[in-house]
């Protein structure tokens, strides 16, 4: 069975064909759901004020700029726990030099 394998993903009416790893599969599915999920958020939220001067690209470059934001806000804390790990690891590291 190849590794890889072709999905169709539904994205605010339009169709896209991936070609990914078959574990990847709920990941990616579960990533063209949260879009949707994000864009109708937005699309209700500017329902009334401006929704007449957004187009759809609009609210798929929001949801967008908020995944990335979210990225890089969890990229950032991921490096600040792998520094307090590396630093621990350094300290008993040096603990166990010393109590020999």
């Amino acid at each position: 069975m190849s590794e890889h394998f072709i999905i169709t993903l539904r994205v605010l009416d339009r169709s896209y064909r991936l070609k990914i790893h078959r574990r990847d599969e709920k990941k990616y599915r579960d990533a063209a759901v949260a879009i949707e999920k994000k864009t109708n958020q937005y699309r209700n939220y500017f329902a009334e004020s401006e929704s007449k001067s957004l187009l759809e690209r609009d609210y798929l470059t929001m949801t967008t700029i908020q995944a990335l934001s979210d990225t890089a806000e969890l990229e950032a804390n991921n490096k600040l726990f792998e520094d307090k790990v590396k630093s621990l690891i350094d300290e008993l590291d040096t603990y166990l030099k010393d109590s020999k």
